[in-house]
């Protein structure tokens, strides 16, 4: 396998990973031998992300490297061990028993179309874009026929030159700093609704996403909605007016107050 490359070599900049996953791999990478807790690592990074954050980015890296799992005592350790194989074209690509496990109910996740019933084909679709970040992770993949998932790329690529800034906001906890910063990279363009659901859900499934939404306006933000009939579809589009700075301490805790001021 493949030696280590250093936490600044130019193999890793280019890998599409998070700011935080860069700075895990730099402290694996230091303490190849003396490996760390995954309770260490979060000590020693709490200043960049909270636990979940950390165990999230952690994970990340174990598409590119291999992370040996080390028990000493009632602990885990993580040590550093090699950069994994990647195919020619640079991807590592999604194992047949994934492939298997995402198409097993036979259904399109977005038209609900079966291959048996309406003579469709079904492909593996990246819920998140590789070019956006986005990983071969289980949870990343569904089921799309042919027609939704050439609808998605299109719509996709017409973002295309915010995948940098998609990534930062995906570095954000909460759903609503997600949705917020998205909209303030994209501004003064619109947001489909499809995408910014996507936003919401990169980090935790939510399953109301638009309240997030909702509640950015608690915060003073303005966000103006338009709907637009395509095909035989009405499409909602979100465009960012004004926005406020992150209030300091626990936005959850905030919102609450400012709702109780609000008398929600």
């Amino acid at each position: 396998m493949p030696d280590l490359p250093g936490p600044d070599d130019g193999v890793i900049a280019e890998l599409p990973i998070s700011y935080q996953a860069r700075e895990i791999y730099r402290l694996l990478h230091e303490t190849r031998e003396q490996p760390l807790t995954m309770r260490e690592i979060r000590e020693a990074l709490a200043h960049i992300g909270t636990q979940e954050q950390l165990d999230r980015r952690r994970r990340e890296l174990n598409r590119y490297f291999v992370i040996e799992k080390v028990a000493r005592g009632v602990e885990t350790r993580y040590r550093l061990v090699s950069m994994k194989e990647r195919r020619p074209d640079g991807d590592l690509g999604i194992s047949e028993r994934d492939r298997a496990a995402v198409l097993r109910h036979g259904l399109c996740a977005m038209c609900g179309s079966s291959p048996l019933v309406d003579g469709v084909r079904l492909q593996v679709d990246h819920k998140i874009p590789k070019e956006w970040g986005g990983t071969d992770d289980l949870e990343n993949l569904q089921p799309l026929c042919e027609e939704c998932n050439r609808g998605k790329k299109n719509l996709f690529a017409s973002y295309d030159g915010f995948a940098e800034e998609f990534r930062r906001a995906m570095e954000f906890d909460m759903p609503q700093q997600r949705i917020g910063e998205f909209l303030k990279a994209v501004q003064p363009g619109e947001v489909r609704s499809d995408v910014l659901e996507l936003v919401a859900n990169a980090g935790t499934y939510q399953e109301d996403w638009q309240k997030r939404l909702r509640e950015l306006r608690v915060l003073g933000w303005k966000i103006r909605v338009r709907r637009q009939k395509e095909g035989r579809r009405i499409r909602v589009y979100y465009r960012l007016v004004e926005w406020h700075e992150w209030p300091d301490g626990n936005l959850r805790d905030e919102l609450r107050r400012r709702e109780r001021l609000r008398g929600y």
